[in-house]
């Protein structure tokens, strides 16, 4: 897990147990919520979690729609919006554009953040650092106790590890500092002769030191530093030193007896006037809400045996709900079984994904996998998992599948530095007598491997794959029968593309071959009719159920679709940032003059209908629509 993931579902679990807190503070043993707290630690600090059924997460990716991959989806030719912050329409009568230094923004976003989490951090446990030794130094001042009572008292609380109790000037209220060697520190202004005072005070210390409190304090204070710029975990740093003092007072009260809770809550309004400063690091009687703790006190009462099971089984449920990770889902666990490699070795696998890996540099990624992978199985594995025919078909529709091939492979295989991507790109047409194809092979070299970035590479590819898929994508049939016009359009493009990705630490060439319209062989032509009618099924799955309808019109070689009686023109699913048309082309003859476009109506992330286009919303389309077509007919005029 990222360092972001595990803030997310820390500040998750952090909500969870605060709503818990507020409810049931004052009803269940405090232990119950340093259990609790110690969990959000954990969620915190521990980069990975146990996977379950139950856990919030699986149930959320249960009930969330499926979002599908879009790159490869023949019916839209569009530009994801988180790429480029618009939907260009293409097809025949637009250029492919290209979100130039998309990924040197990207990388630098990574280097700025790493950079603020780093000062953000350091700030924060300087303080922590600087304020222990400051009072460290203060405490040395303190002198020892020679009194009758506090020697009996140290005799009857004897401790594998030594206790000292001493006075100080410095201090206001009682404290406990220190480990190996704990040291109850006393105002030098203590009754002495208040004996039943003291021994409230001294066992309220006492308890802190048994239960090494002091190292909670410092755990807490490491997950603040490292998660300091999520406010959720602050809230957790006060309420869990809050409840450390709580869950001590309630050991007090049940040691000395509920008829005991007058007299120590007023011990404690007799120290609030009396604060010892900011002690971060330190076992402070009165640093929390008074109010609070008083309030907590008067309420305690005997442990019935319904309030441990309640306890357990809250902390049973909410660890379950919320400090677990989603299983995987049906899709992964269907690709492990298909290519026969165990739950255990696709996880080795995922283990080369390391944190933040797309914004290592190159040499600095094939460094650390070269030495994780240094071993006799990991070596066999990887051969494994490169030599999976099933594998190698998933690598588009698989998230490991593509890491391996598309990132792991390319980048620490033994002839690293050049690497060949092939595939290929279609005609929009279902009828297999007007389909054309274009194949290409990517070469990708790497000519600085300690300046070029793990993402910088990996982005390159995909936006050559995208760039060569639009120059199909929304073809009239006479273009896709004229070889001569289509190799001039493929050759601006791929000199498009090169100008674009090219750079001092990466170089890109692409080699195609075009097959026109009417070329393909019968049954290839039969095949590609069939994978386009399920392609297109699958791409308006998701609207069918909200009243959209479509078939197939023989007359203009596409597909029609239509809502409530109206044809449309296009579907605009901006959640998932794509236009879905089979033509983004004006012009008589196109559309029917109703025509519209759609818009997806989500409602709490969940796919909940379909609209018609505002007025203004349709005037922008149209508009852009009319003038990729002016642009189109002025650049043919040109070439003419």
């Amino acid at each position: 897990m990222s360092l972001l993931q595990m803030s997310f579902s820390g500040a998750i679990l952090i909500v969870a147990v605060i709503v818990v807190r507020a409810v049931a503070i004052n009803k269940l043993p405090k232990r119950t919520f340093l259990a609790l707290w110690g969990i959000v630690l954990f969620r915190l600090l521990i980069p990975f979690s146990i996977p379950s059924m139950m856990s919030v997460y699986s149930l959320m990716n249960r009930s969330m729609p499926v979002k599908e991959e879009v790159r490869d989806m023949p019916l839209a030719d569009f530009i994801p919006a988180a790429q480029t912050g618009q939907i260009f329409v293409g097809g025949a009568a637009a250029q492919t554009q290209i979100p130039q230094n998309n990924m040197v923004q990207n990388n630098m976003q990574v280097s700025v953040w790493s950079i603020m989490w780093c000062v953000g951090a350091i700030v924060c446990a300087a303080f922590f650092v600087i304020s222990y030794l400051r009072w460290s130094f203060e405490f040395k001042t303190s002198l020892p106790i020679s009194n009758p009572f506090i020697a009996q008292w140290l005799l009857e609380h004897r401790l594998k590890r030594p206790i000292t109790i001493r006075q100080s000037s410095r201090v206001e209220a009682p404290l406990t500092y220190g480990i190996v060697r704990p040291v109850i520190l006393m105002p030098q202004k203590t009754d002495w002769e208040n004996k039943q005072q003291l021994q409230y005070i001294l066992l309220h210390e006492y308890v802190h030191i048994c239960r090494y409190d002091l190292v909670t304090k410092l755990i807490s204070a490491l997950a603040l530093c490292v998660h300091w710029f999520n406010p959720l975990v602050w809230a957790m740093y006060i309420l869990f030193n809050r409840d450390i003092e709580l869950a001590c007072d309630e050991c007090v009260i049940r040691k000395f007896g509920e008829g005991s809770k007058s007299e120590y809550a007023l011990t404690l309004i007799s120290m609030e006037e009396k604060k010892s400063g900011l002690l971060p690091i330190c076992n402070n009687f009165s640093k929390n809400a008074i109010e609070e703790r008083i309030t907590a006190i008067m309420k305690i009462k005997k442990t019935s045996f319904a309030a441990i099971i309640v306890a357990t089984a809250l902390v049973s449920t909410v660890t379950t709900a919320f400090a677990t990770s989603a299983i995987a889902d049906d899709k992964q666990r269907t690709a492990i079984s298909v290519t026969d490699f165990s739950d255990e070795e696709y996880e080795m696998l995922r283990a080369l994904q390391f944190n933040g890996y797309e914004g290592m540099y190159v040499s600095e990624y094939q460094n650390k996998v070269w030495e994780m992978t240094d071993t006799v199985e990991y070596r066999n594995l990887l051969e494994r998992f490169s030599q999976s025919e099933k594998l190698y078909e998933m690598k588009d529709s698989d998230e490991t599948a593509a890491f391996l091939f598309y990132i792991l492979e390319p980048l620490t295989a033994e002839k690293w530095q050049s690497r060949e991507f092939s595939g290929y790109a279609a005609a929009n047409y279902p009828q297999a007598s007007d389909n054309a194809v274009l194949e290409y092979i990517i070469t990708l070299e790497v000519l600085d491997a300690d300046t070029l970035m793990v993402g910088e590479y990996d982005s390159s590819r995909q936006i050559a794959v995208e760039c060569l898929n639009d120059i199909m994508a929304g073809r009239t049939t006479s273009d896709l029968r004229d070889a001569e016009f289509m190799q001039k359009v493929i050759d601006e493009e791929i000199e498009n593309i090169t100008n674009t990705i090219e750079t001092s630490r990466l170089k890109i060439e692409i080699q195609y071959a075009f097959t026109p319209l009417g070329e393909l062989a019968i049954d290839d032509m039969e095949e590609w009719q069939k994978e386009r009618q399920k392609e297109v099924d699958r791409i308006l799955a998701p609207y069918v159920s909200f009243g959209l309808t479509y078939q197939y019109d023989f007359a203009t070689d596409d597909y029609k679709m239509y809502f409530q009686g109206k044809e449309v023109r296009g579907i605009w699913d901006e959640r998932e940032g794509l236009w879905i048309s089979e033509h983004s082309g004006i012009g008589e003859g196109i559309y029917d003059d109703n025509a519209i476009e759609l818009h997806v109506i989500y409602e709490n992330d969940e796919m909940a209908g379909l609209r018609e286009a505002t007025k203004q919303e349709q005037e922008e389309w149209t508009n852009m629509r009319q003038k990729e077509s002016d642009e189109w007919k002025n650049m043919q005029e040109t070439r003419k």
